[in-house]
């Protein structure tokens, strides 16, 4: 058995120490590019979204490299996502890419015991014990909260570090020797003496840099080839900022805490009192409270064709307005050309900084 999985942020580091952790091998598609989008684009339906599109590719390009099985996480609620993996299996088949297929679904969607029975495919034919795997994913768990909680302190150090940089450098450095760990024990090592070199970097604590939120789509938020690298973007110019959307937040509330999207979907406010698929309603509880938590700015990133996104957006200018929270959405496509997302974000950033600075340049920031 050869395994592979789509990139989704660092879901292939991560993933590919822990299946060879329990000896099984890993074939990990090239990182996400252009071609390989307009490879995906080829044969994805047109109106899809993007995040469907590059993940395909990333499926193509396994298959070619000698994958066998295709490991896929979905999602319950009116998001396509839940479709995704009898969509990808259907135009995979029929293109000749034929993969034995394990979908990872929550288990309020399909049960404690069929997620365990999924999951023993993946060592059915390694003479591993279940008792290992989940040691095995006991220290992987660790691993992506303890590299996350390193990226926090990246995002929000940012804006106070004196020499522009040295915390970006870090996280790269970090995560570009994450790829080379011989296993999960060496990664967790790894990621305590970054945590050190980032406890060095001197900071101006009398410095006001600007701080955003960012919110949106999953996808789109931890992908950094899908949102072209805006957080590498706001680290340059300063920014501090933080991202409540990563990998270790869906795994704590789609699989340690299954009962999470329930009771979160039965919470209400006024301006989305009901879920409607996807993370709309996440991104709309962090919008609202971004103020209360001392944000200049929201940056919500989404996908063509993301519906419940699309509907977040609405209200977010519904919120703009009465809250008077200063909003920017950031719609991500299949265009290579970086020059205007570069440009607005920019011109956003200025805006928040004239704000700061109690120059009047009007109330709302929408874009």
């Amino acid at each position: 058995m050869k395994i592979t999985f789509p990139h989704i942020g660092d879901a292939h580091i991560v993933g590919s120490l822990f299946f060879n952790e329990i000896g099984i091998q890993v074939v990990s598609p090239p990182l996400n590019t252009v071609s390989g989008l307009e490879k995906g684009s080829s044969i994805a339906p047109d109106e899809i979204c993007l995040p469907f599109k590059l993940m395909i590719s990333n499926f193509i390009s396994a298959y070619e490299m000698g994958a066998d099985t295709a490991v896929m996480p979905a999602t319950i609620g009116p998001c396509r996502l839940g479709e995704y993996g009898e969509l990808f299996k259907s135009i995979l088949d029929k293109h000749g890419y034929n993969f034995n297929w394990i979908i990872i679904d929550t288990p309020t969607a399909i049960g404690k015991k069929e997620l365990l029975k999924r999951l023993n495919l993946l060592i059915s034919e390694r003479n591993c014990k279940m008792a290992d795997v989940f040691i095995a994913l006991n220290k992987t768990y660790k691993v992506i909260k303890r590299f996350e909680s390193l990226e926090k302190r990246v995002r929000i150090l940012s804006g106070y570090e004196r020499s522009r940089g040295e915390c970006k450098k870090i996280l790269k450095e970090c995560r570009s020797r994450l790829r080379n760990s011989k296993d999960l024990n060496d990664a967790l090592i790894l990621i305590k003496e970054y945590h050190h070199k980032l406890s060095k970097v001197i900071i101006d604590k009398n410095k006001k840099p600007i701080r955003i939120l960012l919110v949106g789509e999953i996808y789109s938020m931890i992908e950094p080839f899908a949102n072209h690298r805006i957080e590498e973007m706001l680290m340059d110019r300063g920014v501090s900022f933080e991202k409540p959307v990563t990998l270790g937040w869906w795994i704590n509330n789609n699989i340690t805490n299954p009962f999470y999207l329930f009771l979160f979907a039965r919470k209400k406010n006024k301006y989305m009192p009901y879920s409607i698929g996807g993370y709309a309603k996440e991104t709309i509880e962090e919008g609202m409270n971004s103020k209360k938590n001392k944000f200049d700015g929201v940056i919500q990133i989404l996908p063509v064709g993301c519906m419940p996104e699309i509907v977040s957006k609405s209200v977010l200018n519904q919120i703009s307005r009465e809250e008077q929270i200063k909003v920017m959405t950031v719609i991500f496509d299949e265009m290579g050309g970086e020059a205007g997302y570069i440009t607005r974000i920019e011109a956003f950033i200025d805006m928040l900084g004239f704000a700061k600075r109690g120059e009047k340049r009007g109330n709302e920031c929408i874009a």
